[in-house]
């Protein structure tokens, strides 16, 4: 059960009673006192003549009433229980306790200093007076013959007050809370002297000087007791106290506490206005995901040698405190059946009086009035204790949940591979999420294990004081319950395991399809997997869920029959066996109410072993997780950095890496064997090698990602690495170069110059506050690859390792970045480099050279030697597909250089003018000295120190929409009609069916125990039983009607139509949305938003209406027996609607924030995943786990103050149904003189009022989980109404099936935007492609290129002009028909989790003969092979075809998973006349590249093919070729024509890339 604590179902204020006092000593219930003279003067010497005088000793009693508790005489507590048991037991406890608190206090180290003020002097003052008072109470007492036990208390009431001085004087210097103990003794000193007076005057003695003191000293306590209170202590200094925001958990006093009143400020404001995250307190020191995870580490960490155990971990580091939980959780049992005692004796007593007045001799009110008192107070200390555990379990959850979420996370940096392969992403998402949520609900209800047989223990007990033997029976019954039970637990074990794996499935399904979303619009593969979706989610997740469903209807069945059969067959039992006995109405009421306690801990300890079942499966699962195997630690050596230039600064000697370490006895997966490698500083490593040969693998080595079985790696100094893939994180560019040091701003504008960035942060709208979105989404690949490496340059480290960051750039930008970064002359000068590269033109500036094959290095040597080699293999590429090295920029070059930026930058035309950014060649980089980090401030701090930036519509778009106030009604609608409103009805209308026989049973007992009671013995019992036993099996049917219409036709139906709405939805939307929107929200709607709409909101809406029913009959049944009723019922209600809105208000919105702070401790936690190679190369965990931390802690910041609002709102609430409990039983007992009320009456009456404030409770916690979870209903629903793009088909617009035969393009006047509030990207293009031409098109980074492909696919949708495909306007006809038609290999080359085949062929259109074929083509047929000769014997994988690919492709290199992409192109080529090609063989090196570029040109030649190209030899031998200058049409020839004209764009570029002189 979700959030729910079962204040509501729990025993809280059950009627029950005395007699099991009747065995402890002291305790005579109704005056069995031996001493009934009746003489007035109790105290008074005088009469001791006719008493047997006792022996005086300091313990006996010498008053005439005896020890009591109650007097015979007047009723009352008696002299020696009130003066001398009550008040002397408090004031000893006083001396001990208050001895302890005084020396504990001046052991503290003053951590504050308080004001002396007045409220000082006048608390010290009063509590002398005290003592005062006290010396003359002794001193006086022989006035009313105070002597013994009395005499006693009051010494040691005079001892305690002097310890409370001493408390006094020492908190002021020592604490900053007031002192509990003290609180408590100031009103225990009020109450019990009041009682004192009231004795006093009953006993006549109000006139003495004794008397009189007391009344003194009474006023005196309350008034140090307000000052004490209401005048807290002020320390010193408050001003810079308020900058550090303090829990006011922390500052509250005790009664604070009790009352939760520390929580007042915020609902206040609440209900003033929305809240927003400023608003939230700070959380309890001890709350703090810092302080959590480090005692939870050091207990974890402790045990790691003798096999770990999660739970001892937990236990030993939170323990303690929700052990005191414990206490008051059994302290609040033992009160719940005390009510059902005291309803016995009020039941009696007016048996009692109704026969005083058939006597004529009415007996006095007092001992009705003091049981209905006692009745009040019983029920308001056991909230207090109620909620003081449920406190104490709720803070245990949270500490679970901040700890277990950051070491989850710290885990997650250091995984190794093997255990990555294991569990991806979504799997570590869902412990944090799912599994780590379970723990943290079974906590609340965790103590029900040994509370609910305690219960069970406390209720049979009194029941056999009441009905003596009868009750076997009942138990008899229980017990044949119980194997029921556990058969029950083990089906549920199984259905939550399967609903568990079948969730896992749904939301690593749903996670591809959002990071793949690209992909799938651009081949029009949405349907499949949307198909691939609902199978998973309708024939698996809902199948099961229906079983579950239907389980848990019987499950319910069987508790609801279960009290019923009890009382049942006990009431039987004891008519059938005890003859002479009526079973009359002091049995029944009492009997029932136990009855209703008992039904408590039977329903739950089986939910709470349910749960404890399903936490076993996610402690198996965390700890399976935590235990996994780590990075080695001792990969790499970490050196000290070495100064020299030429020093070795990376070293690898006879290294040999696995990709994981083997499991048993399986054959290792080697990646790297015998590898020899030695980079020096201020040298360049250029690593070269075929696709797939291990090129990253050597990096990933030296960052000891890789498993190392044998040689030695050595690192001098830090390091920096650009990844393969850019990883880019969600927020500012300036955040992503800087990565965690500090800002340097004259270094930092020399990165962005020599990275060739200043230009791009012109053209984005914020500079370098632009936020760059999830996955660095909203930049070009270009770009993304030279952020990734100015963030490496800015880290200024001593060593870098490069992979590839070259291949996803322009030809004259790589140019750039080599001279500038990598170059003799670049800033990257006096560092140690090394290089994986598939670019052979920088290999003429590298010093060494290596070429990988097959995971060995085959050769090595430095340019120079390798030149000279006739048989090198590197010479061989480099002939083929490179230049000789050039002299460095020659003379005269930089000349013409230097007189070019002379004379200033304005006639510049281009932009990523190089001669611009060429003056930072001077900056002397020798000097570079290291990045300093920047200090670790929380997210919400570091707000406060930026300057304020304002919110423009762009952000607003990347904010997650967050509603308030009221949920509206429409969405509930939605929800009703999601669920079938015929059904709804159905459903309600059980509900009250079943109520009305619950409350009809418990009316027929009342009449059939008058009749016994009438008669003296039980008549007619088989008509009595009869009646009663249907009603209750009729109750039962109609609840298991009830729960199967919810279940089965309800709420499944109305998620599978809610979900299946948001799937559609979220599919068809455009790409501008998912480049807006993080992942990890989407996931967030999917996985949590989901799980609620499927598994709780239904139950929470059928508590609510249950009780709310139930509330309206029990207040019917009072007001039915005292009508005076009304009168407390309606201001009552009128307070309790106050109280209501007052808490929604608040807790609506804090519940809300919740949420949404939620979200970025799930995307922060993807992202890191993804990056965590980037994270530890940099040695930036500690950071990310900081920030792990404080966003954790922000979550906890709103789910604290929502939890305890709960408790705020409880502890009003129950207060109330107190009220209602003294109300119903005092009127009961005031209105006996009118004549007309029955023993049943009453009976019926406070058993019901007893059950009152719970239901109460229940209704305004239900009201709030029903706003709570349909907010899931109202986020899905947002997300179910998203602006789709155009339809899939127009039914009336279909394209010829044969379309486009010719493949002609033309773009008329075409222009086109991301997003409307975005600027133009493509501006008025006018071109014509004739049919079958091959196109090049070039361009610098961000001139439009990607986004011309993007507009043919309608990606982006024209702005203005439109584009024609053989004569047929593209946006005439429906996406499905476009994107099928056309082919593509995109630029990010996305490989999806499944098959070879499914990845090739999702649709299934192929045979296997044609999927081999195009694999063949595109050169993977080897690889495949291979993987599937490699495979684990045991996986039962058919064929090569089913080779299972893992998330993201991850057991293909980058370069592979292009071919993948080219594979898919070549399937389509039958049905497909045009061919984009974006960038399409970046990744692949030069050999396979050529390869690959013949195998298009053959198998496409008389297809249409456009080409965006980096290496401009890919596309020197178009047909025509465009040149693109901020996304308008620059140049539009043949190569030879553009080449001839010397002040061309492409010669420039030709002449950058230097191919001017090989062409």
């Amino acid at each position: 059960m979700e959030q729910i604590d079962f204040t509501a179902l729990d025993a809280v204020h059950a009627p029950n009673g005395w007699n099991f006092f009747s065995h402890l000593p002291l305790t005579y219930l109704a005056g069995n006192s031996g001493n009934s003279s009746s003489s007035k003067a109790v105290f008074d010497i005088a009469s001791h003549k006719n008493v047997t005088k006792l022996p005086n000793t300091w313990l006996s009693c010498s008053s005439t009433d005896g020890w009591g508790p109650l007097s015979e005489t007047y009723n009352d507590l008696t002299p020696c229980f009130l003066q001398g048991v009550l008040i002397g037991g408090s004031a000893a406890l006083m001396v001990v306790v208050g001895s302890y608190q005084v020396y504990s206090l001046r052991q503290r180290k003053p951590s504050i200093s308080n004001r002396v003020g007045w409220q000082f002097f006048a608390k010290l003052l009063l509590t002398v007076l005290q003592v005062v008072f006290q010396v003359v109470l002794i001193a006086t007492s022989s006035q009313v013959g105070a002597n013994g036990i009395i005499h006693t208390s009051l010494v040691l009431n005079a001892l305690a007050t002097v310890v409370a001085l001493a408390i006094h004087y020492i908190e002021q210097y020592k604490a900053s809370i007031p002192n509990g103990v003290l609180l408590f003794f100031w009103l225990f000193q009020v109450i019990f002297n009041l009682g004192r007076i009231v004795n006093l005057q009953l006993r006549d003695l109000i006139h003495t000087q004794f008397s009189i003191v007391i009344i003194l000293s009474t006023v005196n306590s309350l008034l140090i007791l307000v000052v004490e209170t209401a005048f807290p202590m002020q320390p010193v200094g408050s001003g810079y106290v308020k900058l550090y925001k303090k829990s006011p958990y922390d500052t509250a006093n005790v009664f604070s506490r009790i009352t939760f009143d520390w929580m007042g400020g915020l609902m206040k404001k609440g209900y003033e206005k929305f809240l927003t995250e400023e608003d939230l307190p700070a959380l309890p020191e001890e709350l703090r995901a810092s302080s959590t995870s480090e005692e939870f580490n050091e207990y974890w960490k402790g045990q790691q040698a003798n096999g770990s155990s999660l739970f001892w971990a937990i236990s030993k580091a939170f323990g303690a405190k929700f052990m005191l939980g414990g206490v008051f959780k059994g302290l609040q049992d033992s009160l719940a059946f005390i009510q059902p005692q005291l309803l016995k004796l009020l039941i009696r007593f007016v048996n009692e009086y109704s026969e005083s007045v058939k006597r004529g001799d009415p007996i006095p009110l007092t001992k009705g009035l003091m049981i209905a008192v006692s009745m009040f107070i019983v029920s308001v200390v056991q909230t207090a204790c109620l909620h003081q555990y449920f406190q104490r379990a709720f803070d245990l959850g949270m500490k679970i949940k901040s700890s277990l979420t950051s070491v989850i996370y710290n885990k997650a940096l250091v995984l190794s591979n093997e255990t990555k392969q294991e569990s991806s992403t979504g799997d570590i998402v869902n412990l944090m999420s799912v599994d780590v949520q379970r723990l943290q609900d079974l906590v609340q209800n965790l103590q029900i294990i040994w509370s609910g047989p305690f219960q069970i223990f406390l209720c049979l007990y009194s029941l056999y004081g009441l009905i003596g033997n009868s009750m076997w029976a009942g138990v008899a019954i229980m017990i044949i319950m119980i194997p029921l039970n556990a058969v029950i637990a083990r089906v549920q074990k199984r259905l939550q395991k399967t609903q568990m794996k079948n969730k896992d499935e749904r939301s690593r399904l749903i996670s591809e399809i959002l990071n793949n979303i690209k992909s799938l619009k651009l081949y029009g593969w949405e349907q499949p997997y949307l198909q691939r979706l609902n199978h998973v989610r309708n024939e698996k997740e809902l199948k099961n869920l229906r079983k579950m469903g239907i389980f848990s209807a019987f499950t319910n069945f069987t508790w609801t029959l279960a009290p019923f059969l009890v009382s049942c067959s006990t009431f039987a039992v004891f008519v059938l066996t005890q003859k002479d006995k009526s079973l009359s109405t002091d049995i029944v009421f009492p009997a029932l109410s136990l009855f209703n306690l008992l039904s408590f801990p039977l329903a739950v300890v089986p939910m709470v072993i349910t749960n404890i079942v399903e936490a076993q499966v996610a402690i198996a699962r965390l700890t399976k997780f935590l235990t996994g195997t780590e990075l080695q630690s001792d990969a790499v050596v970490k050196a000290p950095r070495v100064t020299k230039v030429g020093d070795t600064a990376v070293s690898i000697t006879n290294g040999t890496f696995l990709w994981s370490k083997a499991k048993g006895d399986q054959n290792y997966k080697v990646a790297l064997s015998n590898i020899n490698l030695n980079a020096k500083k201020g040298h360049l490593d250029c690593i070269v090698g075929r696709v797939g040969s291990g090129k990253s693998s050597i990096i990933q080595a030296i960052l000891g990602d890789l498993y190392k079985l044998d040689g030695e790696v050595t690192i001098h100094g830090k390091t920096a690495y650009v990844s393969q893939v850019p990883w880019i994180m969600n927020g500012t560019v300036r955040d992503n170069i800087l990565f965690g040091h500090k800002y340097d701003a004259e270094f930092y504008q020399h990165v962005l110059k020599a990275c060739a960035l200043t230009v791009d942060l012109k053209i984005l709208p914020k500079g370098d506050k632009t936020e760059v979105g999830e996955k660095g989404i909203s930049l070009s690949g270009g770009q993304k690859a030279r952020l990734s490496l100015a963030r490496a340059v800015y880290a200024r480290a001593d060593v870098y390792l490069l992979d590839d960051p070259l291949s996803a750039v322009d030809e004259h930008v790589g140019k750039h970045l080599t001279d500038h970064v990598l170059g003799p002359n670049g800033l990257l000068k006096t560092k140690c480099k090394i290089l994986a590269t598939n670019s052979i033109k920088v290999l003429s500036i590298a010093d060494t050279l290596n070429l990988v094959s097959d995971g060995r290095l085959i050769e090595q040597g430095t340019y120079d030697d390798i030149i000279k080699q006739e048989n090198s293999k590197i010479r061989q590429l480099i002939e083929e597909f490179g230049k000789k090295k050039e002299t460095s920029p020659s003379s005269e070059e930089s000349s013409k250089k230097n007189d070019k930026s002379e004379t200033g930058a304005e006639e510049l035309k281009d932009d990523v003018d190089l001669a611009n950014l060429d003056s930072d060649s001077d900056f002397e980089c020798g000097s570079l000295r290291r990045a300093s980090d920047a200090s670790l401030i929380p997210d919400e701090e570091r707000d406060v120190e930026e300057e304020p930036v304002e919110v423009d519509e762009e952000t607003k778009a990347r904010k997650e929409h967050l509603e308030q106030g009221q949920v509206k009604w429409e969405v509930y609608k939605e929800y009703a009609n999601a669920c079938n409103p015929f059904n709804v009805i159905v459903f309600l209308s059980t509900a009250v069916l079943s109520l009305t026989m619950n409350v009809a049973s418990s009316v027929w007992l009342k009449h059939w125990s008058e009749v016994n009671t009438r008669y003296g013995y039980n008549p007619d019992i088989v008509k009595y039983l009869g009646i009663y036993f249907l009603l209750g099996i009729g109750f039962s049917a109609a609840t298991l009607i009830q729960n199967i219409f919810l279940w089965i036709l309800c709420t499944i139906q109305g998620s599978k139509k809610l979900h299946n709405k948001m799937a559609v939805s979220v599919l068809r939307a455009p790409m501008s949305f998912f480049e807006t929107t993080p992942i990890g929200r989407i996931l967030n709607r999917f996985s949590n938003d989901v799980y609620k709409v499927d598994e709780v909101l239904g139950r929470v809406f059928s508590m609510f209406f249950a009780n709310s029913i139930k509330v309206m009959m029990t207040i019917g049944v009072i007001c039915f027996s005292t009508w005076q009723f009304v009168f407390l019922i309606l201001p009552l209600l009128v307070l309790y609607v106050y109280y209501q809105q007052y808490y929604l208000r608040t807790s609506r919105e804090l519940r809300r924030l919740d949420s949404v702070s939620r979200s970025p401790i799930f995307a922060n936690f993807q992202e890191s995943l993804t990056g965590v190679s980037v994270i530890r190369a940099y040695g930036q965990e500690g950071r990310f786990k900081f920030l792990n931390e404080s966003r954790v802690d922000r979550n906890m910041s709103a789910y604290h103050p929502a939890i305890n609002a709960n408790r705020w709102l409880a502890v009003r609430l129950e207060f109330l149904g107190s009220v209602i409990i003294l109300g119903a039983a005092g009127l009961s007992i005031l209105t006996l003189k009118s004549g007309h009320l029955t023993a049943g009456l009453v009976g019926l009456s406070v058993s019901y009022a007893l059950q009152i404030t719970q239901s109460l409770n229940w209704i305004v916690r239900m009201t709030v989980e029903v706003e709570t979870n349909i907010v899931s209903v109202e986020r899905i629903m947002e997300y179910s109404r998203l602006t789709p793009e155009a339809p899939e088909i127009i039914e009336d617009h279909r394209p010829p099936q044969e379309w486009p035969q010719q493949g002609e393009i033309k773009f008329n006047n075409f222009s086109a935007k991301y997003r409307p509030e975005l600027d133009v990207v493509l501006k008025n293009i006018n071109l014509h492609i004739k049919p079958r031409e091959k196109i090049g098109i070039v361009g610098r980074t961000g001139a439009g290129k990607s986004s011309i492909t993007l507009s043919l696919f309608r990606i982006i949708e024209a702005f203005e002009g439109q584009i024609d495909i053989d004569d047929l306007d593209t946006s005439s006809i429906g996406l499905a028909d476009l994107r099928h038609k056309l082919s593509i290999i995109p630029q990010d080359s996305q490989v999806f989790e499944g098959t070879i085949r499914s990845n090739l062929d999702p649709t299934g259109e192929y045979n296997d003969e044609q999927i081999w074929n195009a694999l063949e083509l595109s050169h993977l047929k080897e690889h495949v092979l291979k993987m599937y000769a490699d495979r684990d014997t045991e996986s039962e994988i058919p064929t090569a075809l089913d080779v299972k690919l893992s998330e993201g492709g991850s057991n293909l290199s980058i370069g592979q998973r292009q071919l993948m992409c080219l594979g898919r192109v070549l399937l389509k080529m039958t049905t497909s006349n045009i061919l984009v090609l974006d960038e399409a063989t970046a990744a692949v090196d030069v050999e396979t590249d050529q390869i690959l570029q013949q195998t298009i040109r053959s198998e496409f030649k008389d297809k249409t093919i456009i080409t965006i190209a980096h290496r401009l030899n890919t596309i020197l031998d178009s047909d025509r070729i465009i040149v693109l200058e901020k996304g308008e049409v620059a140049e539009f020839d043949t190569p030879a024509n553009l080449l001839k004209n010397k002040d061309s764009l492409f010669y420039s570029l030709c002449e950058q890339g230097g191919f001017v002189n090989n062409i």
